[in-house]
C-alpha cells in the first residue's frame, strides 16, 4: 500500500512538471517578454519583464512639414513611454533642458539606450526655434583677429552642423555660386597656379547652365558643396520644403557628375535651429564664414586695392566668403594668396 502511494505521488509530480513545461513554452512562442519560474522550499514564485517598446520615438510631421507638440496632436502620438522594472515611466515632462532623462529615474542609477534615444529625439523635434538668424559679423575682434561673433556661433551652433571658424593657422577659401559671370574659369587658373583647393557652393541652375565648370572644379581637387536647388531662404520653407531643396540637388549632382557633397551652405546666410538641424541631419556640416565683404553685386565696382585692403586686415584663422561673380574677386585673387601664405597660413579648403 505504502508503494502503491508513492509511486502515484510520483506520477502526479512527473505531470505537473510536464504541464508547467509546456505552459512555458506557449509563454515564450506567444509574447515578446520572459517569464521565469523558480522554486523555493515548496513555493513557486512567478518573476515577470515587461517587453521593452520598441517605438523609435520619433513623430510624424504634418502635412506642412512642422512637428505639432500640442496636446491633441500628443493624444495621437504613438506610445514611446518605457516602462521600467520599478514601474518608474519616462515621457517627455521627464526630458531636461539638455536633452537628458535624470538617472534617478533609473533605478540602478544609469541612462538606458532607449531613453537616451527618446530624449534625442524629443528634443531635437519639438524644442528647436524656427525664428529666422541672418548671419552677419560685427566688427569687434578677439586677441586673434577672429570676429566675436563668429567665435560665440561656433560654440553655439556646433551640435547642429554650424561651423563658423577653422583650426589654428588654417584659412577655408569659399565661392558662393549662384550663377556664372564668366570669372570663375580665371579663378579656377590662379587655383591652380597656386596649388590652393578651395570650395564651390552651387545651385541646381549652375550646375545645368555650367557643368563643364562644375565638372573641371571636381576634376582638379576642389570641394563642392550644397547650395540649395532654387536658393530659398530656408527658415521661411517647411521642413519637407527643406529636405527636398537639400537632398535634390545632392542627387542631381550624384548622378550627374558622381559626387557626394557633404558641404552645405545657407542661402543669404539666413537659417534657424530647426533649418540647421534638418540639413544636419541630412548629413551635411553647414559653413557659414567669418569674412565676408559687399562683393556679390556685380553691377557695383570694388576697387581691387581696397578690397584688398580690407581682407589683409582681417586676416585670421577662419572661413572665408567670397563670390565668383565679382570681377574684382578674380584680378586680387592670386596676390591674396601669396600674402596669406607668407603670413604662415595653410590656405585650402580644409576646416
Amino acid at each position: 500500500m505504502k508503494r502503491k502511494t508513492a509511486m502515484l505521488i510520483c506520477a502526479l509530480a512527473a505531470l505537473t512538471f510536464s504541464l508547467a513545461g509546456c505552459a512555458d513554452k506557449r509563454d515564450n512562442a506567444g509574447t515578446t517578454g520572459t517569464t521565469t519560474t523558480t522554486a523555493v522550499s515548496s513555493t513557486t514564485t512567478t518573476a515577470s519583464m515587461t517587453a521593452t517598446d520598441t517605438s523609435d520615438g520619433e513623430y510624424e510631421a504634418g502635412r506642412d512639414g512642422i512637428v505639432s507638440d500640442s496636446a491633441d496632436a500628443a493624444e495621437n502620438e504613438p506610445d514611446v513611454s518605457r516602462t521600467t522594472d520599478n514601474s518608474d515611466t519616462i515621457r517627455p515632462s521627464d526630458v531636461t533642458d539638455n536633452g537628458v532623462v535624470p538617472e534617478s529615474r533609473d533605478r540602478d542609477d544609469e541612462i538606458v539606450s532607449d531613453e537616451a534615444a527618446f530624449a534625442s529625439s524629443y528634443i531635437t523635434r519639438t524644442a528647436l526655434k524656427n525664428q529666422k538668424i541672418g548671419w552677419g559679423l560685427g566688427k569687434e575682434r578677439d586677441a586673434e583677429n577672429r570676429p566675436i561673433d563668429a567665435v560665440k556661433a561656433e560654440e553655439k551652433y556646433a551640435a547642429l552642423g554650424g561651423k563658423f571658424l577653422t583650426k589654428d593657422g588654417t584659412i577655408c577659401l569659399t565661392f558662393d555660386e549662384g550663377y556664372e559671370n564668366g570669372y570663375t574659369a580665371d579663378i579656377l587658373d590662379t587655383l591652380k597656379e597656386k596649388n590652393v583647393k578651395a570650395v564651390f557652393f552651387v545651385t541646381y541652375d549652375y550646375c545645368k547652365s555650367v557643368p563643364e565648370l562644375v565638372q573641371r572644379m571636381i576634376d582638379e581637387g576642389h570641394t563642392v558643396g550644397n547650395h540649395t536647388w532654387s536658393h530659398p531662404s530656408l527658415p521661411d520653407c517647411t521642413q519637407k520644403e527643406v529636405w527636398a531643396e537639400v537632398t535634390k540637388l545632392h542627387d542631381y549632382v550624384r548622378d550627374q557628375f558622381g559626387y557626394e557633397m557633404t558641404l552645405f551652405r545657407f542661402p543669404k546666410g539666413e537659417f534657424s535651429e530647426r533649418t540647421l538641424d534638418d540639413v544636419h541631419n541630412l548629413g551635411y556640416t553647414s559653413l557659414f564664414w567669418s569674412f565676408a565683404y559687399a562683393d556679390w553685386d556685380a553691377n557695383k565696382h570694388t576697387d581691387p586695392a581696397e578690397a584688398l585692403a580690407k581682407i589683409k586686415d582681417s586676416t585670421h584663422s577662419g572661413i572665408y566668403l567670397l563670390h565668383a561673380v565679382s570681377e574684382t574677386n578674380a584680378k586680387i585673387l592670386g596676390t591674396l594668396l601669396d600674402y596669406w601664405k607668407e603670413q604662415g597660413f595653410t590656405v585650402g579648403s580644409e576646416l
